[in-house]
């Protein structure tokens, strides 16, 4: 959403009306209430509300009001914090929604029993699709049952970060009767998997199309190669943790004919061996290879060399690489020219000279994260002729520990550009209007999160590293 930011307080929110417009005359001002809005309308400004503002404040207010409150298109997604003094308000309001949420975001407090989420959770959700219990306190068995029965029409799960969450919870959710419709899994830093658990539910009936298991640094090269092989003809996504993972665990990756995004972290282990089997993936859009410390020069350009399958890339992560460098970026501007967001954060050999190469060449770029490289000076993102597409597309720039960049430089980016997002040095979120504003101000928590925001919804947003 190209959403202009403003300060904490001030940010400019874009709305798009659920219903086609149609005419309507406003009444006397003097005269005019709320209640004289249409209904379409009415709808916008329930989307403001809070969710618990919108069932105990407007849904009280009228009959009408309180279908308006409990209309569908208002609940497709619903965040939950289930506790025990919350149970009964909300076991009324999920039974009023059940048949309209999509997408159900669910935690709750330590002491929150099983006997409490069956209390509250609805006897049927027939359209939800997305379950997220992701960093949820004390999953069990028991409650997983509970979302299998009641929501059976799942088809992207995130166990995030559940330290229950283990081989026995992946065989439950493997069996033919939990979930069929499961395309999405998620159990990224759910440390207790091993790869007895990742091979149950590689092997089971499911068609998994994206897998995360990112932060499990115990995987085996086998238990990849097991994944890769049942899920070949289905897998498009696949996050790994590659800190045990050696070059045999990507090589069986060439099979799957649909992966479209690969994101290997800590891969320290991988050499240019791994960088030869990633350049026959010929579907890959995305490519995120972090810590990459034993990959060679030489290997990152052979991968971007021309012609190859690599000109599909759109979405590029390689911080970390310390190979990486004014040569490489050459290769990789020849080699991807339609690149939409680019990392190279912690890149050291990386100079003024593969920054220009950066303006000049890749004009579709819209988010760049150049954080803490010490050799590049900036001015090529303001000068002359050079570059007028890629300044035309650029969204965001991370310049966090950018040393030699003169305040000056990034102040005079953030004026010309209206749309632009600059991290400064000192890791202060600037933009045209924050610009002027204190560094507290423009360090708001409300306002990192609104950036956040921003760069999770621009595609190739999760190429950029937190900020």
């Amino acid at each position: 959403m190209d959403t202009i930011l403003a300060s904490p307080d001030n940010f400019d929110i874009s709305m798009t009306p659920t219903t086609a417009c149609v005419a309507f005359e406003f009444p006397n001002p003097q005269s005019f209430s709320l209640q004289d809005l249409p209904d379409h309308v009415l709808l916008e400004v329930f989307k403001a509300l809070d969710r618990s503002e919108l069932c105990s404040a407007a849904a009280m207010v009228c009959r009408r009001w309180y279908r308006l409150a409990y209309s569908p298109s208002l609940w497709k997604r619903v965040d939950v914090h289930v506790s025990k003094s919350s149970e009964e308000s909300l076991s009324h309001v999920l039974d009023a929604i059940s048949a309209a949420i999509r997408n159900l975001a669910l935690t709750k407090d330590d002491e929150t029993t099983d006997s409490v989420i069956a209390a509250i959770l609805p006897s049927s959700m027939p359209s939800l699709t997305v379950l997220d219990l992701g960093f949820m306190k004390g999953l069990t068995l028991s409650m997983l049952d509970l979302f299998i029965d009641r929501c059976p029409h799942v088809r992207s799960l995130n166990l995030e970060g559940i330290k229950e969450v283990c081989d026995q919870t992946l065989v439950l959710i493997a069996s033919p009767s939990a979930w069929p419709l499961l395309e999405e899994l998620c159990i990224s830093h759910c440390l207790a998997v091993s790869d007895a658990g990742l091979s149950a539910i590689s092997v089971s009936s499911k068609r998994l199309r994206c897998v995360n298991v990112d932060g499990i640094s115990q995987l085996s090269d086998e238990s990849i190669e097991r994944l890769a092989i049942s899920q070949k003809d289905h897998l498009e996504r696949l996050y790994l943790d590659g800190l045990e993972l050696s070059d045999q665990a990507i090589l069986p990756l060439m099979e799957c004919k649909n992966l479209s995004l690969l994101s290997v972290s800590f891969c320290e282990n991988l050499t240019d061996c791994a960088l030869g089997y990633i350049k026959e993936m010929a579907a890959l859009s995305h490519l995120h290879l972090r810590k990459g410390t034993e990959m060679s020069e030489n290997g990152f350009r052979q991968l971007f060399a021309q012609p190859n399958s690599m000109a599909s890339l759109r979405f590029l992560n390689l911080s970390e690489c310390n190979a990486i460098n004014d040569r490489c970026i050459e290769a990789i501007s020849l080699c991807c020219p339609n690149l939409e967001a680019l990392c190279l954060s912690w890149c050291w050999s990386v100079t003024e000279r593969g920054l220009i190469t950066i303006v000049e060449r890749l004009g579709k770029c819209r988010l760049l994260c150049m954080e803490g490289i010490k050799s590049i000076f900036g001015g090529c993102l303001l000068g002359g002729e050079l570059g007028t597409s890629f300044r035309d597309s650029i969204r965001f720039i991370n310049l966090h520990n950018c040393n030699a960049i003169d305040d000056t430089t990034v102040t005079e980016m953030v004026r010309r550009k209206k749309d632009l997002i600059v991290i400064n040095y000192y890791g202060e979120i600037l933009d045209h209007i924050s610009i002027d504003r204190s560094a507290p101000e423009r360090n708001h928590s409300a306002y990192r999160d609104k950036v956040n925001e921003i760069l999770k919804d621009l595609p190739g947003g999760c190429c950029m590293t937190a900020i």
